[in-house]
């Protein structure tokens, strides 16, 4: 049986917008001065599988972390693979610690206030935005995209 409404049916379009309209890219670094003895657990781009999961998280000390190990995430932040970007390594991030840091390998995509932070996640792990990625990164052997031109994608 078939069941035909008589209430109007619009059809929502949103505005398309370039990334860096409606979020910020990497906000927070750790500073070089940060105490050597800190403890950080740490996400590389081998830890974030191409189903937006993060497994393995590294714990050290500041002095012993690897050198890009510098990026500071929050709750809602997005992180985006910016290197190998043919590995589809997207994540959101969801109650961090609060000494979680990623590698300089990822993007960190904060959604503005106009940004829905769960819309944002899903957008980001699109195989559209992603195909955007991998399409815009250069090189051939160890493909990347910058920050930068991640931001114009819309």
């Amino acid at each position: 049986m078939n069941f035909v409404s008589n209430t109007l049916h619009r059809t929502v379009r949103w505005p398309k917008c370039r990334l860096k309209h409606v979020a910020s890219i990497n906000d927070e670094v750790l500073s070089k001065t940060t105490d050597p003895d800190w403890e950080l657990e740490y996400v590389d781009i081998s830890n974030v599988s191409n189903k937006g999961r993060i497994a393995g998280i590294q714990r050290y000390s500041f002095e012993r972390a690897p050198s890009r190990a510098r990026r500071i995430v929050r709750d809602g932040d997005i992180i985006v693979s910016t290197v190998r970007t043919y590995l589809k390594a997207v994540a959101r991030i969801k109650d961090p610690p609060d000494n979680m840091i990623v590698s300089t390998g990822f993007a960190v995509v904060r959604p503005g206030q106009d940004l829905d932070h769960n819309f944002a996640s899903y957008a980001l792990q699109s195989e559209d935005f992603i195909e955007q990625v991998v399409a815009e990164s250069q090189g051939i052997s160890y493909p990347a995209i910058t920050s930068e031109r991640l931001g114009c994608i819309p």
